[in-house]
Order: structure tokens, then sequence, then C-alpha cells
């Protein structure tokens, strides 16, 4: 796969050049050809991102691929079960996946990602548009499924995946009368 630098993407303290600070980040650059590989639950935890994180490695990876997202829907997502672009940049990352509070947090993860998955209608390797990912959200995920899906998550009591989800379906379903 092919990586060229992407355009500064201005996110207060966290700007950077070729060469400069970050510049050996492989999640810090922009794919030329081939989808971004995500985790299924990783699609969830974008809609709640607020520029915080594990460290500061974490953060410049979330917000490049939250940027990328958002400039275009067209993005191809490749659908991962397994550790993704954003895994590689946090610090819980263990040679057997994900190490968040105890070493087999791993099972974990790869149950929230088979339960997103499933409720998604997506499949481990599958290729979407990143538009079809949040169509896909608005159908068939709610906030108030967020506790049963995403529960060993340090972040879900904060809230702010929740307004995600809640705001993606709104955008897909108005209210009527408005």
């Amino acid at each position: 796969m092919a990586w060229i630098d992407p355009p500064l993407v201005p996110v207060r303290g966290h700007e950077r050049s070729a060469g400069g600070a970050g510049a050996d980040l492989p999640w810090d650059k922009r794919w030329v050809t081939g989808p971004l590989p995500l985790r299924a639950h990783n699609l969830l935890c974008l809609l709640g991102f607020r520029g915080r994180g594990y460290d500061e490695r974490f953060i410049r990876a979330m917000t490049a691929v939250h940027a990328r997202l958002a400039a275009d829907p067209t993005t191809r997502i490749e659908v991962r079960t397994r550790p993704d672009r954003l895994c590689e940049a946090c610090p819980n990352l263990a040679s057997t996946g994900c190490a968040l509070g105890e070493p087999d947090h791993e099972l974990h993860m790869r149950t929230q990602d088979e339960e997103v998955a499933r409720r998604l209608g997506l499949t481990d390797g599958g290729v979407y548009a990143w538009s079809d990912v949040l169509e896909r959200i608005a159908r068939g995920v709610r906030s108030k499924d967020l506790p049963s899906i995403c529960t060993t998550c340090p972040w879900l009591s904060l809230g702010w995946c929740a307004e995600g989800v809640d705001r993606v379906g709104h955008a897909s379903h108005p209210p009527e009368g408005r």
C-alpha cells in the first residue's frame, strides 16, 4: 500500500509537516490506494470522538482518520474484527491484540467487533463506503444499545458515542414536521 502526506489538518497542538514530529507514523498518512482498515467497533467510536484519547499518538491517529472520513464520506472502509490502523497507535496494543485492563482483553474487543458487524450487516474483510456505514448505523444501532455492545469500554460513561449515534440516526431519520 502506498502512502503520501495528507494536507495538514489543523488540530490545536497536533500540527505536523513532512519530516516533522510524528512523520514516521504510518497512520498519519493518507492511503493512495486501498480501503482504510477499521475495526467494526471503531466505526462507533469515531462518532463520539472529541479530541481525547489514550495518549497524544493515539489522538493524532484518531484525528487524522476522523478528519478524513468527515471530509470524504466516499472513503472506503475495510471492516475488521482485529486490530486496525487506530490500534497501531494505541498504547494498549500488545502482540496478542488489545491489552486494555487485562491480558485477554482482545477477546472482549473481538466480541464487540462481531456484534457491531452483525448489527450493521457487515462482514470481516468487507469493503464499504463510509456513507454506507453511516446509513447502516442509523438503521441498526441506537444509543440505548451501546451499553450491551461496548461492555468494557472506559469511554462509554462519557456518553459521547451515544450522542454521535443519535446524531447519525437523527440526520438519517429527521423527526416528523421538520
